[in-house]
């Protein structure tokens, strides 16, 4: 089996996750005897290769290029969605934003009332949902032009599956692996602090944490690279003395910051389930996560879990994981995330491959 697995074009300098479960899968199908090759291009030249695999959808227009040039080649294709439902993103983000930029905490509080109380209807209305619709329309095209798809859990397969109308299209449920060098880092017997790794971004919701942790007496560091300019001063003009920015840094690192913090909270607005929590909870931090996406599934009780539109939830989750005893060596949720390995994950990948290369016969 010769497989080319597809990342966006601009994976290098801007890493993320998607890339991330590109290399590890990769890694893993060269472990069981595949050959494996990982390109960040929109125009792949899958000459050669069985089958090709592009991961992500979230970049509609991205990923249109490269099932384009995969489909010249008639090449079987598989597609890792990665599909999260951005609708409520769009439409709420921005008003908790503008909530955030506000001169005092008594405003901040004001607008963050008011935005409760229209929320659930803001996702529907106007332009956000004409562009969501389009968004959506573009990423059903896209997953009815894979012959198999691979979503990381089975509530993505059923989110994807119904809101793009797609459930007809065959899959395999993937579950994204956990490192073992994550298990393995040394733990130091203390720990303390609030850790959040990932990149610095609304949808990662950065801003609403460090409002949120404002006032509480706990440090709190934010390690990830920031590519945008405006939401990282957003996210300093809540910070304290305790905050600190500490931006890029090796995976290594980031996992051993991750030994050492008490709790790392992602409180994001959509995850499948988020990497980089897996990551801290298997080196035994205690983790907050948010409750709009398919972090439940991997996390089951063992988490804490906070809406990521609402700073009093975030903070709410965050002191009740600062409460909770140091979690123990083999507990339930170190035992959950020890069976969800990217072997697991790359045995599903090929059984996917294999019924691509069946439709195709």
């Amino acid at each position: 089996m010769r497989a080319l697995l597809v990342v966006r074009p601009n994976a290098r300098t801007k890493p993320g996750g998607d890339v991330v479960h590109a290399e590890r899968t990769a890694s893993a199908l060269r472990a069981l005897g595949a050959e494996a090759d990982v390109v960040a291009t929109d125009a792949p030249q899958p000459h050669g290769y069985d089958v090709a695999h592009v991961f992500g959808i979230f970049e509609p227009e991205t990923a249109r290029a490269q099932i384009g040039a995969i489909r010249a080649h008639r090449t079987p294709l598989v597609i890792s969605p990665i599909w999260l439902d951005l609708r409520a993103l769009f439409a709420t983000a921005p008003h908790l934003e503008r909530a955030f930029a506000a001169r005092s905490v008594a405003e901040v509080e004001r607008r963050l009332a008011q935005l409760h109380r229209v929320e659930p209807q803001l996702p529907w209305r106007g332009s956000v949902a004409r562009n969501a619709d389009r968004r959506l329309d573009a990423q059903r095209a896209l997953v009815l032009e894979a012959d198999v798809v691979l979503p990381a859990s089975e509530v993505e397969a059923y989110l994807y599956g119904e809101r793009l109308r797609v459930s007809r299209v065959p899959f395999v449920v993937a579950p994204l692996g956990v490192d073992d060098e994550a298990f393995a880092v040394e733990r130091p017997r203390a720990r303390a602090g609030v850790l959040c790794a990932a990149r610095l971004e609304p949808k990662k919701n950065q801003a609403a944490l460090v409002y949120a942790l404002r006032d509480v007496d706990v440090d709190l560091t934010l390690v990830g690279g920031a590519y945008d300019e405006r939401y990282l001063a957003l996210c300093k003009r809540w910070a304290t003395p305790r905050t600190r920015f500490a931006g890029h840094a090796d995976h290594a690192d980031v996992l051993r910051m991750m030994a050492r913090a008490a709790v790392h909270a992602h409180p994001s607005w959509l995850e499948s389930p988020g990497l980089a929590s897996l990551e801290a909870a298997a080196t035994g931090a205690r983790v907050v996560v948010g409750d709009r996406g398919c972090e439940r599934e991997y996390f089951g009780p063992d988490a804490d879990y906070a809406d990521p539109a609402d700073p009093a939830s975030i903070r709410a989750a965050v002191l009740r994981a600062l409460e909770r005893g140091p979690r123990d060596r083999g507990d339930a949720l170190e035992r959950r995330l020890g069976a969800r390995t990217w072997q697991h994950n790359a045995e599903c990948t090929l059984e996917a491959y294999a019924r691509a290369l069946a439709v195709r016969r």
